[in-house]
C-alpha cells in the first residue's frame, strides 16, 4: 500500500477519540439544558459542530498564496 493510500484511511483510534469527545460534549450540553427528552440527535450534532469549530480555531488551515519571504 502506498503512503497516499495509507494516509487517506481514517485512523480508527482517532475516530474513537472523536466519537468519545462528541459523546461527552453532547451529554454536557444536554445536562446544562435541563436533560430534555427526545433530542439526542440535536445534541450530538451541536456537540460535533462545536468540537469541529474549536479544532479549526486552534489549527486553522494554511492560507494559500500568503508566503512570507
Amino acid at each position: 500500500m502506498s503512503d497516499a493510500e495509507n494516509s487517506a484511511r481514517p485512523d480508527p483510534e482517532a475516530e474513537q477519540d472523536l466519537e468519545q469527545a462528541i459523546r461527552e460534549r453532547a451529554f454536557l450540553l444536554w445536562e446544562l439544558e435541563g436533560r430534555p427528552e427526545g433530542r439526542e440527535e440535536e445534541y450530538w450534532h451541536r456537540a460535533r459542530e462545536r468540537l469541529e469549530a474549536e479544532t479549526h480555531a486552534a489549527y486553522p488551515p494554511a492560507q494559500a498564496g500568503h508566503h512570507r519571504t
